[in-house]
């Protein structure tokens, strides 16, 4: 038995051709939902890129907790679980955030790994000229981008390859994982010219969109046909994997699994990017792909709603393994099958910003109402690229042991917020948070959350949800009282 997860970075479901996109060209994310079984209604949890990692991982929401950071001593790895009981793991990714502050515990559960360099302004090749400060991703990006004149320079590629040599490598082995895990299609939108061509992106146009307002449909339209040149190549790469499963007869005894941890808006509710704005369909809802050999059902559709932390006890039931008491996720392996049972709710965020639901249908998008502040909770205290500053440590406070059943007796820092406990966090602050307000969507007939609906016992069943399920997540008191919950 055989586990093969890809995984990219801000895939939006909607420039699939798998999911009705008729722009994008993705023949092979149509052959895979054609040799897969296609979830309609998956959705993220906590976003957005490492803490969506920590849920793959660990099988629980992370969200309500902290913002970005490790991997905890005390949580539950699916690497780990998969290796205490004798089954290799191995990790091949450009994913950066692994080798920055606040993803370094990610990488080392796994029984191997290979790190492919050179993505989103990484900080790889050393070029000091016309230097002004650190942690400056653009300036990096443009320099690292010298040394990639060719396709197969690319990280990209360099990452498949890799993929690819383990394959060959272990193809008559059993009792492996691979998480093959690509950075694209990320910001910034760094395709070869060949894939730019077929969508007349200029080199010189807007492939790494901003975060925040936009309007302008010029810089919107550019933006859109730079991700659509990364997508098909993302997919094509993706094509030779399916080429190899083929080719080795690997569908007999191998699960496939592909997926993402969050989409991307591009010019949809007059946003570009993440963070800044509520978890919108683009953002949370999010393509997921699986084949279980042991049912062999394919080219099938799956109504059920699932979401980011049902993948780790997924992969678990495969090789047989019961979850961890702490895991809140559920297996798919019944509801690819057959479209089985699965969970009735999914809650989904970012830390310090709404508190989300849906049942599948309506979505409902809870925004503060106390300016309470909020704490992280941890004893790995880093952020994205920089430990937590000695002020925020000097304000931070002890827990008791018993104060997280999740974090199985050990105290934690309760280390107050400020603007650098999470990306762009200066704008998780109580008026800009607010002045969204409550938002309820039903997607049945507003599929582009275009029209906020007044439905007062829909919300109140959803709020009622929301409450126990933030408390099943043991969600900080201070986070119910900030939501008036």
């Amino acid at each position: 038995m055989r586990v093969i997860m890809v995984m990219f970075d801000s895939l939006n479901r909607k420039f699939l051709s798998s999911y009705g996109c008729e722009q994008s060209v993705t023949p092979n994310f149509q052959r895979l939902s054609e040799l897969t079984v296609t979830f309609d209604n998956f959705y993220g949890g906590s976003l957005p890129c490492i803490p969506a990692r920590r849920e793959l991982q660990t099988g629980r929401y992370n969200f309500l907790h902290r913002s970005w950071g490790p991997m905890e001593p005390f949580d539950d790895s699916l690497p780990q679980i998969l290796s205490n009981h004798g089954i290799y793991t191995h990790l091949v990714t450009d994913h950066c955030h692994y080798w920055q502050e606040g993803g370094s515990t990610y990488h080392t559960r796994f029984s191997s790994c290979d790190f492919i360099r050179g993505q989103e302004g990484d900080f790889w090749y050393g070029d000091a000229a016309g230097f002004t400060r650190n942690l400056d991703l653009r300036r990096q990006d443009a320099i690292n981008r010298l040394y990639m004149p060719e396709e197969s320079d690319c990280p990209h590629a360099r990452t498949f390859r890799s993929g690819l040599c383990f394959l060959e490598k272990n193809v008559e082995n059993q009792n492996w994982f691979l998480q093959l895990e690509y950075f694209d299609p990320h910001e910034p939108y760094f395709a070869p010219q060949r894939f730019r061509e077929m969508y007349g992106a200029r080199e010189d146009g807007l492939d790494w969109p901003y975060y925040g307002k936009v309007s302008d449909r010029t810089r919107i339209e550019d933006a859109r046909l730079h991700y659509m040149a990364l997508v098909t190549m993302c997919d094509e790469y993706l094509g030779k994997i399916l080429d190899f499963m083929d080719s080795n007869h690997m569908w007999n005894d191998t699960m496939l699994i592909v997926n993402t941890d969050h989409g991307f808006l591009l010019g949809e509710h007059s946003y570009f990017a993440k963070n800044y704005m509520p978890c919108y369909d683009e953002i949370v809802h999010i393509p997921f792909f699986i084949w279980d050999p042991r049912t062999g059902r394919r080219n099938a559709r799956c109504s059920n709603l699932a979401q980011t932390i049902d993948i780790a006890p997924t992969i678990l039931d495969y090789f047989g393994i019961k979850p961890t008491k702490d895991m809140q996720g559920l297996s798919l392996g019944e509801a690819a099958a057959n479209g089985g049972p699965a969970r009735d709710y999914a809650l989904f965020g970012c830390f310090g910003k709404h508190v989300n639901i849906t049942d599948g249908r309506y979505v409902y998008m809870r925004s503060a109402k106390r300016d309470v502040p909020l704490n992280n909770y941890t004893i790995v205290p880093l952020n994205i690229l920089t430990p937590f500053s000695l002020e925020e440590l000097q304000q931070s406070e002890i827990t008791p042991p018993d104060a997280f059943g999740f974090s199985k007796g050990i105290p934690l820092l309760k280390i107050p917020t400020c603007d650098t406990t999470a990306p762009d966090n200066s704008i998780y602050s109580y008026s800009k948070h607010k002045s969204f307000g409550d938002l309820l969507f039903d997607l049945q007939t507003d599929p582009a959350q275009e029209s906020p609906i007044d439905a007062p016992e829909v919300e109140q069943r959803l709020i009622c949800k929301m409450r126990e399920m933030m408390a099943e997540n043991e969600a900080p008191s201070e986070q119910l009282e900030r939501m008036g919950l």
